[in-house]
């Protein structure tokens, strides 16, 4: 019996000592001001982190269009020359052609007028 009220003494003591108010110590002040340093840290590289990320995507856009720009002047250079030399047609590099400048104008490189995008949102309403 002893025992099981000494037990439960310590367990309340214990109870209570987590109960107490957070000190206004030096090395608790310290410790927060510490956290809040690193939170303010690992935020800043998050920031730079998403800043590196969208300046390489923003890159990565830039080269697919003019990757894609590339083909369809070298397809277009194809045509006019073989149009030049044979006086015909080539219908299949005439697809050829069509689907480059297809995929080149549906690119998110593709200038797209305001006129058109206000007519869009016109439409919409």
């Amino acid at each position: 019996m002893k025992t099981l009220v000494l037990l439960a003494c310590l367990f309340s003591a214990n109870l209570l000592q987590a109960q107490q108010p957070v000190g206004s110590d030096q090395a608790s002040v310290a410790f927060r001001e510490m956290e809040i340093f690193n939170l303010t840290v690992q935020g800043a590289r998050a920031d730079a982190a998403r800043h590196t990320t969208e300046r390489r995507a923003e890159q990565l856009a830039r080269a697919e269009f003019w990757a894609k720009a590339n083909k369809f002047v070298s397809l277009w250079t194809d045509f006019a020359s073989r149009l030049n030399e044979n006086q015909t047609v080539d219908v299949k590099l005439a697809r050829k052609l069509s689907k480059a400048f297809h995929e080149l104008e549906t690119s998110n490189g593709w200038p797209v007028r305001v006129e058109s995008l206000n007519a869009t949102a016109s439409e919409g309403k």
